[in-house]
């Protein structure tokens, strides 16, 4: 069995594989260097919030506004009956 060529083969993300060599030096099969002594912002967003606590603000927030605009939608009809 002959080994294709890499100009044939294809790269997992579905870019050719010497486009990721030449363009951008294959960085997503390295570790991303973080200099500095700080978290990465996603691990940090990871932490502070998960899956099912942003359901949850959600669906809060779905009921906030609809409440909201239900009573809003209420307003002017409670003035214009109490102003006859």
């Amino acid at each position: 069995m002959r080994n294709l060529l890499p100009l044939i083969s294809s790269h997992p993300g579905g870019r050719s594989a010497l486009t990721c060599r030449y363009r951008c030096g294959d960085a997503c099969f390295h570790e991303t260097p973080n200099t500095s002594d700080n978290a990465y912002v996603g691990d940090a967003i990871a932490a502070a919030a998960s899956r099912r606590s942003l359901l949850r603000a959600g669906a809060v927030m779905t009921v906030a506004a609809a409440t909201g605009a239900v009573a809003v939608e209420r307003a002017p009809q409670a003035s214009a009956a109490s102003g006859d």
